[in-house]
């Protein structure tokens, strides 16, 4: 009896296997399931009577790829190893048997569920489909095939785009590229792939796009890239300097495929597989992979809404349907156009005209943008932009489910603000502000139900940025934190819910790394080598860079919030201040750390070091810099964690690393600590304190996990 597969016969002798456990939401390329397809494609290829077989899906997605887990049983790279030859060996025995196979592909089919499908003959898929091997977002390459079959069937360079980019290719695409045979209505999916099933094998040319038309200039961009040692050896070269620039040498899972693609093309598909198998081996044993499976499972925790069910109460499973957004500055413009994006109805709010006309501008600029890279239809640009209802006050706020005020960091303007929507709220309305430091408790000390506000920390620029952060005080109701949760979701978001307090978790973590940076250079460390230093550990851009995108007054305001609420715990140097009053506030003024031509950065601004009071420049080291910075980073963490405030180690890195910057292949703040050892991290904090002061004393949390020789991921290898 099959649990993994349903087996039906047709009346023209074709083979069906329904895939999909009966009882899980979802199909991944498990052993159990490996196991069992291997029994049944042993058995298929003694039979006389078949002719064809038709794998589909019974879920709504195909196969969602293999099991994490199953990779992370594996001690050993030679453990490792053999279990991609056995994954291998079972698609090897779908590709030999004697009669067509055809994978029928609904919804998502990734990893290795595309590796299965392309093992098969024949590949049917749906509008809706979309294929992708991710396996490089986990620090790893295709193991069962993927880095070998998808040359040969689509060629190597959208072979190369697909796999150094974990990129989704919708079932029309999958078409064009040769990688798909049909596309199909999802009603139609079954039969058109039992037509394919009772076609004879065709052999397909290695590296040639299937599909594709013949003409005379493709034949020749063929010949001169692929067909031919010297061509590939030149695709591979762009490819490499394509990976150098977007890695920045940080992950080796880029190289690896690069080396396994180019090393098993020209080979039989056996040398290639086994070339494969020993990459994949080494990949699955490195820091970088096991730091980015670890946010893989940090970012799957976070996804648990624990107050769905507070909400389900008072919403059922209606979702929010009209926001209203006060200030169309840069953040309340980007919230706008996120949601507008999401067919959700805005009404934005401002007196200044200006601005609100600059926030429909940019809002149809995003818009246009998508519409010229294809994942728009012209004609869609305007009705996204529909969305956004203007006004020079928040009338029509009284209808809203929830408000979202993203206004300059004034406590009297926004407590001012939350009173006027209040006045006119519905009883299921919620207002959250978009603070980025202020305490919730002090906005809402005045309100007239303050169950109802909570923050929506989104990051700049909103567009981009993945993670919102919710602040919730001890009043917030939880079916208003469901709300600003789904809102949340549905705007595509990251989200981790912090429990109130200055700065939160994530403003309060970076003040004392740009705090820390900012300190180096009162010391006398040139501001290239500061950036340098910690670009070089593996963040995007370094402290002194980031203070003039954030903007130097803003970061100042917040710097200033912190030594109120944490004293001598965070220091500054007195030069800031000057900074600012030179008139100095970043990129969006033109005048900051850099100097900037026409928007472009450029080079540091010499004359920002005799603003920062009698200073020379003193070489420190920048492994003192990073060490620093990242401790004090780290450290902050820690105490977030202990305080309550963030409700779990995993939500931790989630904002260090989705929010801040914190590199993704070091896994965030407290990954790092458990891969560095909390005794090492202990040792160099004290260290510092000594040097430095007792803003460098760990955290208590960070003391008792070194006496009880503890980790905060115990169960990670």
């Amino acid at each position: 009896m099959t649990q993994y597969f349903k087996v039906e016969k047709t009346s023209g002798n074709v083979q069906i296997l329904r895939l999909g456990a009966p009882d899980k939401p979802v199909t991944v390329l498990g052993e159990p399931l490996l196991r069992e397809l291997n029994d049944l494609l042993d058995d298929l290829s003694d039979k006389t009577d078949v002719a064809g077989l038709v794998i589909i899906g019974s879920k709504k997605d195909f196969a969602l790829g293999a099991d994490i887990n199953d990779i992370a049983k594996f001690t050993t790279p030679e453990e490792s190893r053999d279990g991609c030859y056995k994954m291998q060996g079972i698609f090897n025995k779908l590709e030999k048997l004697p009669f067509p196979t055809v994978a029928a592909i609904d919804g998502q089919c990734l990893g290795g569920g595309l590796e299965l499908s392309l093992a098969c003959t024949w590949r049917v898929v749906t509008e809706k489909a979309t294929l992708a091997l991710p396996e490089i977002q986990l620090g790893l390459i295709p193991g069962a095939g993927g880095t070998q079959r998808l040359p040969r069937l689509v060629g190597l360079q959208p072979a190369l785009d697909m796999i150094l980019t974990g990129k989704r290719i919708p079932g029309k695409k999958a078409v064009r590229l040769g990688l798909a045979d049909a596309c199909v209505h999802p009603s139609q999916l079954e039969k058109v792939a039992m037509t394919f099933a009772l076609r004879k094998k065709e052999k397909k040319s290695r590296g040639l796009l299937p599909k594709m038309p013949k003409n005379i200039s493709a034949e020749l961009i063929h010949l001169a890239t692929e067909s031919n040692p010297i061509g590939r050896a030149i695709v591979e070269k762009k490819a490499k300097e394509m990976v150098d620039k977007n890695t920045k040498g940080f992950y080796p899972a880029a190289y690896k495929a690069l080396d396994v693609i180019f090393g098993g093309f020209d080979k039989k598909l056996e040398k290639g597989l086994e070339i494969e198998a020993r990459a994949f081996a080494e990949l699955a044993h490195t820091r970088e992979s096991k730091s980015l499976i670890h946010l893989f499972h940090a970012t799957t925790a976070a996804k648990r809404n624990v107050n769905a069910e507070a909400g389900k109460e008072v919403f059922g499973d209606a979702s929010t349907q009209t926001v209203g957004v006060v200030g169309s500055g840069f953040m309340g413009a980007g919230i706008a156009t996120v949601l507008a994006d999401k067919n959700v109805r805005i009404l934005l709010s401002d007196p200044n005209k200006d601005s609100t006309k600059r926030a429909l501008a940019s809002a149809h600029k995003f818009f246009a943008k998508k519409a010229k890279k294809g994942r728009l239809k012209s004609f869609e640009v305007l009705q996204k932009v529909a969305h956004i209802t203007p006004g020079l006050s928040p009338q029509g706020f009284e209808v809203v489910d929830v408000v979202i005020e993203a206004v300059f960091e004034d406590l009297g303007l926004k407590q001012e603000i939350l009173a006027q929507v209040e006045s006119r709220a519905h009883a299921k309305q919620v207002f959250a502000s978009n603070t980025s430091a202020l305490p919730i408790s002090k906005i809402a000390a005045k309100a007239q139900f303050p169950d109802r506000v909570l923050g929506m920390h989104f990051f700049s620029p909103v567009e981009k940025m993945p993670l919102l952060e919710i602040v919730v005080t001890p009043q917030t109701a939880p079916w208003a934190i469901d709300r600003a949760f789904r809102l949340g979701v549905k705007m595509g978001k990251q989200i981790i819910v912090v429990k109130d307090s200055p700065g939160f978790y994530t403003t309060r973590a970076l003040a004392f790394f740009l705090a820390e940076a900012a300190l180096i250079l009162e010391e006398g460390a040139n501001i290239e080598e500061i950036d340098q230093a910690l670009t070089d550990f593996g963040f995007p851009v370094g402290p002194i860079t980031l203070m003039d995108e954030v903007g130097i007054d803003v970061g100042i305001h917040v710097l200033d919030s912190m030594r109120d609420a944490f004293g001598d715990r965070i220091q500054t140097p007195a030069g800031l201040g000057a900074i600012e009053r030179s008139g100095r506030l970043g990129r969006k003024n033109g005048k900051g750390f850099f100097v900037y031509a026409e928007g472009q950065k450029g080079d540091p601004d010499e004359t920002v070091y005799q603003l920062m009071g009698e200073r020379t420049y003193t070489f420190i080291p920048a492994e003192d810099i990073v060490q620093r910075c990242v401790l004090a980073f780290v450290n902050e963490t820690v105490r977030c964690l202990e305080e309550g405030i963030l409700a779990s180690a995993y939500d931790g890195d989630i904002g260090a690393v989705f929010g801040l910057g914190f590199p993704p292949f070091l896994g965030g703040p407290l990954k790092y600590i458990d891969a560095e050892g909390p005794e090492k991290i202990m040792h160099q904090l004290r260290t510092l304190e000594e040097k430095h002061g007792a803003r460098f004393a760990p955290a208590q949390l960070l003391k008792k996990m070194v006496e009880r020789q503890e980790k905060f991921f115990p169960d990670e290898k």
